[in-house]
């Protein structure tokens, strides 16, 4: 969220300028005063120190009827390489939220554990697998290689598509290999095209299968001296094609005098959708949530900005941080979800039907279903100093088959203790019926352990993968993952796996502000995680790790293109690429693929496996224990090709 942050000495810098030695403290820094206190809103009524009223003179808003401006044309691979900064960094930190308040009928007493339609999780002794050892992402010493300073908190997000993966943080991005190796490394004020000058925030990305591109967002903003207007702009980029080095296609929406805060981002087969919380830029007035639906098919052609169809509902100060669901599986339907700004217990899902093109974009429902009190947490208890754990909001959304499931940091007491902790708030709505039923709601803790900042997704089979903090006193703070089978039982979540260990004791109090969980699109059983820690660096102290995690050993541990379960069944290492009984295809193990594995798999054409060797049922993925032409139609398409 765009705030501003103490540096050394006592010195505050606004979120995301880039320092210089003539400029690093600006007289505009004091009017973002109030409005670091009040960015992260207690949400009750109208919170002390909030204004409600008429927007300021002069602001400009979406509305129905404007339009996107761009695009621009951005080919990430030409995009500036990272270079060091000389000299030492400016470390930055933005300043703690303060503890929103919490609802009426909630105050003075702990969550209840049986309010609503769920209960407590209970644990089972299984966790999710990797698979692979993953590898470390972006960390706070990047921020200073390509920035020239550190920024607190990260907000990483990561998202995965046939050939790469894309890491975001505040304020850098990183296309890897799907093996881990770095291809690029660029500011993001480069990549969607921040003007000089403004400050810029909270990175969204993730690949959309149902289209084959990827879809990304940003938010930057200025605040001018004066009687000048303050400006504001909300950026949207749409990859062309699914390779995410290539060209994209980056609009940006303008505001003046208000911006737009803690933007996030959905699609449907039809519809992209941008929600954000609307704020003046020099005083702490809130004018309420903003909803903005696009079509699709213009944004995926590249249209001009005048020419894609939009459609932006009117704001709703009534709500607040409203979330748009990515959906993974074929549907028009758009679902959102809010905790009732009100009332701790409540959760509002939101289904708009219709598209911008036909002019028939409307919110078909808004029912507020009855849910374990989702209140704002404490702060996580960590060796060598507490981090944030968030507050009462929703974090994530994602929809598929029917299923919308939503998470959030929330304050609990687990069962067994008497202390109210951090825990992870996780909820399955059933989005068919009319009004969508609550099928599941979870509040996920330990006695004397937090957790927080859950990110969630779940894979082709339905089940559940959740990323998340995780701290006690005795540890620093580190990158957890956890889940449930599709199959489990209600309210029932796997133990944690350990994905990253913390290094250090954190050095300023700032976490989050959210995590990431991605599907891959070629193993759809196979999911990303990217998780947050605290990493021995020169700088804050913050790295991301990024793993994969399968329940049902669908990943491709080792990247060669089959999945780990295809590779048990045919009899390969699925940790090794290459080498002695490696790779499938690669059947007399020398490395490439050549005639002699051609010969070994015509020769056993039309055969069973078993009794037939496994070797050469190199296809479907798994294998189908026959050996027939889709195993030939594999091998061809690889010939000549050399492991790696």
């Amino acid at each position: 969220m765009p705030l501003f942050m103490d540096t050394p000495g006592g010195g505050k810098m606004e979120r995301g300028e880039r320092p210089s030695n003539a400029k690093l403290l600006g007289a505009r820094i004091g009017r973002f005063a109030l409005l670091s206190m009040t960015a992260f809103l207690a949400l009750l009524g109208t919170p002390t120190g909030l204004t409600q009223g008429t927007e300021p003179a002069g602001a400009v808003g979406l509305r129905e009827g404007m339009q996107l401006e761009g695009p621009a044309r951005v080919v990430v691979r030409a995009l500036p390489a990272a270079t060091q900064t000389a000299g030492q960094p400016q470390e930055i930190v933005r300043r703690p939220r303060p503890a929103p308040q919490a609802p009426q009928e909630a105050q003075g007493a702990a969550p209840d554990a049986n309010a609503g339609d769920g209960s407590f999780a209970a644990q089972t002794a299984l966790a999710p697998a990797l698979s692979g050892t993953g590898f470390e992402g972006l960390d706070d010493g990047n921020d200073s290689a390509l920035a020239g300073f550190t920024l607190t908190p990260p907000d990483p997000q990561v998202a995965v598509g046939p050939n790469h993966v894309f890491e975001m943080v505040n304020v850098i991005g990183r296309i890897y290999t799907r093996s881990g190796a770095p291809v690029q490394t660029f500011t993001l004020g480069s990549f969607f095209g921040v003007p000089a000058g403004f400050s810029d925030s909270d990175p969204r990305v993730f690949y959309d299968a149902l289209s084959g591109r990827w879809f990304a967002s940003f938010v930057s903003f200025v605040d001018l001296s004066g009687s000048q207007t303050d400006k504001a702009r909300l950026h949207l980029a749409i990859s062309q094609t699914d390779d995410p080095t290539g060209a994209w296609n980056v609009y940006f929406v303008s505001f003046d005098q208000v911006f737009p805060d803690y933007e996030a981002i959905g699609v449907t087969t039809d519809k992209f959708t941008v929600s954000s919380n609307i704020f003046d830029i020099d005083s702490p007035s809130y004018f309420g949530v903003e909803t903005l639906v696009l079509e699709k098919g213009d944004v995926l052609a590249g249209l001009p900005g005048a020419s894609v169809h939009l459609f932006a509902f009117p704001r709703r100060t009534d709500r607040f941080t409203v979330r748009p669901a990515q959906s993974l599986s074929v549907g028009t339907d758009q679902f959102l979800v809010t905790r009732d700004r009100n009332v701790a217990t409540t959760l509002t899902v939101i289904k708009v039907t219709g598209t911008p093109a036909a002019g028939n974009v409307t919110e078909a429902f808004a029912a507020n279903k009855t849910i374990i009190a989702q209140n704002a947490p404490p702060a996580s208890v960590a060796l060598g100093g507490n981090i944030d754990s968030g507050d009462q909001r929703l974090l994530d959304a994602m929809w598929r088959n029917g299923r919308l499931w939503t998470s959030a940091s929330a304050a609990c007491v687990p069962a067994g203790d008497g202390t109210t902790r951090s825990c992870a708030h996780l909820i399955e709505v059933e989005t068919g019926p009319t009004p969508p039923n609550v099928l599941e709601d979870i509040m996920f803790g330990e006695v004397a352990q937090y957790y927080a900042w859950p990110a969630l997704r779940t894979d082709a089979s339905g089940d559940l993968y959740v990323s998340l903090t995780h701290t006690n006193s005795l540890i620093f703070p580190e990158a957890r993952a956890t889940g449930r089978l599709a199959g489990d039982p209600p309210n029932t979540l796997n133990g944690t796996t350990l994905l990253r260990a913390g290094d250090i004791a954190h050095n300023s109090t700032r976490w989050g502000d959210y995590l990431a969980v991605a599907v891959d699109p070629l193993f759809t059983e196979c999911v990303w995680l990217v998780g947050e820690y605290s990493k021995n660096t020169p700088g804050a102290h913050w790295g991301t790790f990024i793993a994969r995690s399968s329940q049902r050993t669908g990943c491709d541990g080792d990247s060669d293109g089959w999945s780990d379960a295809a590779e048990v069944i045919i009899g390969t290492n699925p940790a090794l690429a290459c080498g002695t009984r490696a790779w499938p295809p690669d059947i007399n193990d020398d490395h490439s693929v050549d005639i002699s594995d051609v010969v070994v798999l015509t020769g056993n054409f039309g055969r069973r496996v078993p009794p037939t060797p496994a070797r050469p049922n190199i296809a479907p993925d798994p294998p189908d224990g026959f050996i027939d032409v889709i195993d030939i139609a594999r091998m061809t398409g690889l010939f000549g090709q050399r492991c790696s």
